[in-house]
């Protein structure tokens, strides 16, 4: 899209997230939407290397070492995935570290087949041609657009941004619900080092959304942001993307967990994956909207036999699948009321 609102002048970058939003609010006129659940669970999960035992489809030698070794552990990896994502019930699903949309297809199929509930899916492909890793949505209603999005040349020459490869946005409404939801699932680059690219993306991301959040819609950027901060500190990627002194910050949703020490990942005593969230998220405002109830970190039900050390990196492509925990991350789900 190069051109405004139909006048005859180039578009600049930075006003496409506001073109998008104005357009498809446009056409949600004519749309009819579902009705809305009276609760939605909103979950983010990094599910590990979530490669299929295929390799002729991978070009990065890191990809084909990192795949599933056999159809037998591939299928275990989607039964295990699948069942906990159909257990938490969550409406709307992001995952991180997937090959592509035959992952998205094998788990919504697993959780059809074995568990009779119905997930639909979205996905575009990213441009991390090194890990070949990927984001994606499963979800069981509301999506009504999603989408990527780049910078402009203006903005690559600041210096002030790094690209995001591996994210996708996905826009929700319901025919009850007056605003719009918007959900940013994002992976950010890892290890403490690559902090200064990290941030960059975090002011990428929160330049993405400020359009959304000055509009008043809800907004939730949520998945692996590889952050070596704790819940609450407002420094580094974490700070930006919160960017708590503004008008229209996001709060981290792991300070409002019961202990906001708790670990996201299954080694490392770190909190890589976050939600965070639009004010408008916690604060029942008047009308029909959603209102937080509870955060919480379901660090139970992806371990299997004892839990994993770091034997889990070393021998994940040969440890027994009884024993084998479903990622080395944990799912953290946010749910909702409509109030």
């Amino acid at each position: 899209m190069n051109r405004f609102c139909g006048r005859h002048t180039e578009c600049a970058c930075y006003f496409l997230s506001v073109v998008v939003t104005c357009l498809s609010i446009t056409l949600c006129r004519a749309q009819p939407f579902d009705e809305a659940p009276r609760k939605l669970s909103v979950m983010t999960w990094n599910v590990e290397w979530m490669f299929d035992d295929y390799t002729g489809d991978n070009r990065s030698d890191l990809a084909r070492e990192q795949s599933a070794p056999s159809k037998e552990r591939w299928l275990d990896k989607v039964a295990a995935v699948a069942k906990v994502i159909a257990d938490s019930q969550a409406h709307i699903v992001a995952l991180q570290e997937i090959e592509g949309d035959q992952t998205l297809a094998a788990i919504a199929q697993q959780i059809k087949t074995k568990h009779r509930t119905s997930y639909r899916y979205a996905f575009i492909q990213g441009t991390d041609r090194f890990t070949e890793q990927d984001v994606g949505f499963l979800f069981r209603g509301g999506l009504f657009a999603y989408r990527r999005q780049e910078q402009s040349k203006t903005m690559f020459d600041s210096g002030k941004f790094y690209n995001l490869s591996k994210h996708l946005f996905g826009e929700f409404r319901w025919s009850n619900v007056a605003s719009p939801l918007t959900v940013l699932n994002i992976h950010l680059r890892a290890t403490a080092e690559a902090e200064e690219p990290r941030v960059k993306q975090a002011t990428l991301a929160r330049h993405w959304v400020e359009p959304l959040l000055a509009a008043g819609h809800d907004v939730i950027v949520l998945g692996d942001f590889n952050s070596e901060t704790r819940a609450g500190d407002q420094h580094s990627d974490v700070g930006v993307l919160s960017n708590h002194a503004s008008d229209q910050p996001l709060v981290d949703l792991l300070t409002r967990l019961e202990d906001p020490k708790q670990p996201t990942h299954l080694i490392l005593d770190r909190q890589f994956d976050r939600v965070m969230v639009s004010r408008s998220l916690i604060e029942d405002e008047p009308g029909l909207d959603w209102s937080l109830d509870r955060v919480r970190i379901l660090s139970q039900e992806t371990v299997r036999g004892r839990r994993d050390g770091h034997e889990h990196w070393d021998q994940r492509l040969t440890m027994p699948v009884g024993e084998l925990d479903t990622s080395d991350h944990f799912p953290v789900v946010a749910e909702f009321s409509l109030k």
